[in-house]
């Protein structure tokens, strides 16, 4: 299997993922407080979720 820039910039994004998803990051938006009327923990997990598919489309795109 070839490596190129392309499956280096994945792994990086499964690091990004890793430490996106992890408790540490996860606590800080642990609250009870709402925004748009929704819990800031679920809006964390939910943008941080679609942000990792969106750049992983982007990876994916690049140079097809």
């Amino acid at each position: 299997m070839r490596s190129g820039p392309r499956e280096s910039w994945l792994v990086v994004l499964f690091v990004a993922g890793c430490l996106l998803f992890s408790y540490p990051l996860m606590e800080l938006f642990n609250h009870v407080d709402l925004l748009l009327g929704a819990p800031v923990s679920v809006l964390y997990l939910f943008g941080a979720w679609l942000g990792v598919i969106g750049v992983a489309w982007l990876i994916h795109e690049w140079r097809s």
